[in-house]
């Protein structure tokens, strides 16, 4: 028997990704996502916000198998700018997306998930190492993962395995899709503009959507611990938070970020 996975977030980019693996590895993997239009394919037309339409989508999902086996958080949001300047409705919506998207989708698949089921988070190293202009990214990632880790703990005796998976930033089109308010003002002047001149400049250096998706996969169906890191570079700058101060990493950073 087919096992069922939902992903969010399935139709581009890293999602696509680690739905062709499920798949191929003989998952019934039902998307969830503003752009699907297919039921009959298992694209269900989802905004993760709308607690009302996850619910919907997910209940039709456990009416056609009965079940859901995993569940992988992938649908996210980025925004950059000055956190002084930052349009309150776009911190809103990265939060919404990144932290509220994953609790609604996770509390309805909840409902249909018995032991041996697994739940994936796909968070950010954002999560753990903030950056300059990035702020409510980093925040909304923090909290997705705190969601994820207090879950493990939550579910343990339901013999149900909840994972954290903190990549560094993949060649995608999300660096480019998120909200950018990088204008030059008097206290920030262009440092909001070199913050976004510095990702551009360093996105074709990461890491491919195909590559990360193969090492995230096998995080999500067999890693056994609470929290990962993806990628050599930032598994040195986890080793290098845990070793330092405060104070002494987040000058690091700022170097590092600019």
């Amino acid at each position: 028997m087919k096992k069922i996975a939902v992903i969010t977030g399935g139709t581009s980019g890293l999602g696509r990704e680690l739905k062709k693996l499920y798949e191929n590895d003989g998952y019934t993997v039902c998307d969830l996502s503003r752009s699907c239009d297919d039921e009959s394919a298992d694209e269900y037309a989802c905004d993760v916000t709308d607690e009302a339409q996850v619910n919907a989508a997910v209940e039709k999902i456990a009416k056609k198998y009965g079940r859901i086996d995993a569940l992988i958080n992938n649908a996210g949001a980025g925004l950059l700018g000055a956190t002084e300047l930052v349009d309150t409705a776009a911190v809103r919506r990265v939060f919404d997306v990144s932290y509220y998207g994953a609790l609604h989708v996770t509390r309805a698949c909840l409902k249909h998930m018995m032991r041996g089921g697994r739940i994936a988070f796909i968070c950010s190293i954002a999560a753990f190492i903030p950056v300059p202009f990035r702020s409510v990214y980093s925040s909304a990632k923090a909290a997705e993962l705190m969601l994820g880790e207090a879950l493990r703990l939550e579910l343990k005796g339901a013999g149900i395995c909840v994972t954290c998976i903190c990549p560094g930033e993949i060649r995608t089109n999300f660096s480019a899709n998120r909200i950018c308010d990088a204008g030059r003002t008097v206290r920030y002047g262009d440092r909001p503009a070199a913050a976004l001149k510095h990702i551009e400049k360093k996105t074709p250096k990461r890491m491919s959507a195909d590559k990360a998706a193969k090492k995230i996969y096998k995080k999500c169906t067999k890693g056994k611990k609470a929290v990962y890191v993806i990628g050599g570079k930032y598994k040195f700058f986890r080793l290098v938070q845990r070793l330092t101060s405060d104070t002494c990493f987040l000058n690091l950073t700022n170097k590092f970020a600019s």
